[in-house]
Protein backbone atom coordinates (compact mmCIF):
# COMPACT_ATOMS: atom_id res chain seq x y z
CA UNK A 1 0.00 0.00 0.00
CA UNK A 2 1.68 3.34 -0.86
CA UNK A 3 1.84 5.90 1.61
CA UNK A 4 -0.94 8.23 -0.09
CA UNK A 5 -3.16 5.02 0.02
CA UNK A 6 -2.73 4.70 3.88
CA UNK A 7 -3.12 8.34 4.57
CA UNK A 8 -6.54 8.07 2.59
CA UNK A 9 -8.10 5.00 4.55
CA UNK A 10 -7.06 6.27 8.23
CA UNK A 11 -8.63 9.68 7.10
CA UNK A 12 -12.10 7.71 5.72
CA UNK A 13 -11.56 5.67 9.27
CA UNK A 14 -11.26 8.62 10.62
CA UNK A 15 -14.06 10.29 9.36
CA UNK A 16 -16.92 6.88 9.58
CA UNK A 17 -15.54 6.98 13.43
CA UNK A 18 -18.74 7.54 15.57
CA UNK A 19 -18.00 11.53 17.48
CA UNK A 20 -18.42 9.72 20.84
CA UNK A 21 -18.15 6.46 22.80
CA UNK A 22 -20.24 3.88 22.02
CA UNK A 23 -23.12 2.75 23.85
CA UNK A 24 -22.68 -1.09 25.55
CA UNK A 25 -26.11 -2.72 23.47
CA UNK A 26 -27.41 -0.09 21.75
CA UNK A 27 -27.12 0.07 18.29
CA UNK A 28 -25.34 3.28 16.67
CA UNK A 29 -26.99 4.31 13.55
CA UNK A 30 -26.22 7.41 12.07
CA UNK A 31 -29.07 9.18 14.01
CA UNK A 32 -27.65 8.18 17.27
CA UNK A 33 -26.71 11.42 19.64
CA UNK A 34 -24.66 11.17 22.68
CA UNK A 35 -24.22 13.93 25.51
CA UNK A 36 -22.54 13.73 29.11
CA UNK A 37 -23.36 15.90 31.42
CA UNK A 38 -24.62 15.58 35.54
CA UNK A 39 -28.76 14.63 36.21
CA UNK A 40 -31.05 17.85 37.46
CA UNK A 41 -34.33 15.62 37.69
CA UNK A 42 -35.63 12.44 36.58
CA UNK A 43 -39.70 12.70 36.35
CA UNK A 44 -40.50 9.01 36.73
CA UNK A 45 -44.43 9.79 35.91
CA UNK A 46 -43.46 11.48 32.48
CA UNK A 47 -40.29 9.46 31.86
CA UNK A 48 -38.14 11.83 31.31
CA UNK A 49 -34.58 12.51 32.56
CA UNK A 50 -33.25 16.29 32.42
CA UNK A 51 -29.28 16.34 32.18
CA UNK A 52 -27.67 19.81 32.43
CA UNK A 53 -25.17 18.79 29.05
CA UNK A 54 -22.48 21.54 27.86
CA UNK A 55 -24.76 22.94 25.48
CA UNK A 56 -27.66 23.49 28.41
CA UNK A 57 -30.69 21.44 29.52
CA UNK A 58 -31.27 18.47 27.85
CA UNK A 59 -34.56 16.43 28.09
CA UNK A 60 -34.59 12.75 27.16
CA UNK A 61 -37.97 10.38 27.28
CA UNK A 62 -36.45 7.84 29.41
CA UNK A 63 -38.70 4.90 30.00
CA UNK A 64 -38.22 1.49 32.35
CA UNK A 65 -37.49 -0.46 29.16
CA UNK A 66 -34.24 2.04 29.16
CA UNK A 67 -31.09 0.43 30.01
CA UNK A 68 -28.96 2.01 32.63
CA UNK A 69 -25.12 1.17 33.23
CA UNK A 70 -23.47 2.17 36.39
CA UNK A 71 -19.89 2.86 36.31
CA UNK A 72 -18.12 -0.10 36.44
CA UNK A 73 -20.58 -1.00 33.29
CA UNK A 74 -22.70 -3.34 34.88
CA UNK A 75 -26.21 -3.16 34.70
CA UNK A 76 -27.83 -0.63 37.35
CA UNK A 77 -31.33 -0.86 36.40
CA UNK A 78 -34.05 1.35 35.23
CA UNK A 79 -33.86 5.50 34.66
CA UNK A 80 -35.42 5.54 37.96
CA UNK A 81 -32.44 4.79 39.59
CA UNK A 82 -30.53 7.79 38.86
CA UNK A 83 -30.08 10.75 41.23
CA UNK A 84 -29.76 14.32 41.03
CA UNK A 85 -25.87 15.30 40.35
CA UNK A 86 -25.29 12.34 39.14
CA UNK A 87 -22.82 12.14 36.59
CA UNK A 88 -23.75 10.06 33.18
CA UNK A 89 -23.59 9.53 29.37
CA UNK A 90 -26.83 9.21 27.59
CA UNK A 91 -27.29 7.84 23.86
CA UNK A 92 -30.17 8.84 22.25
CA UNK A 93 -32.60 9.47 18.94
CA UNK A 94 -34.41 12.20 17.91
CA UNK A 95 -38.50 11.18 17.51
CA UNK A 96 -40.74 13.64 18.64
CA UNK A 97 -37.85 14.96 21.20
CA UNK A 98 -34.90 12.67 22.69
CA UNK A 99 -35.76 9.27 23.12
CA UNK A 100 -33.00 7.94 25.47
CA UNK A 101 -32.06 4.00 24.33
CA UNK A 102 -29.43 3.94 26.84
CA UNK A 103 -27.54 5.67 29.71
CA UNK A 104 -24.05 5.09 31.62
CA UNK A 105 -23.34 6.55 34.90
CA UNK A 106 -19.10 8.24 34.65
Amino acid sequence: MTATALVTALAALLLAAAPFPAPRLAPVTERTKSDAGVVVSVDAAKGEVVLKAAAGLLTVKAGAEVQVFDAAGKPAGAPTSLAPGQKIRVWYVVENGARAVEIAAE
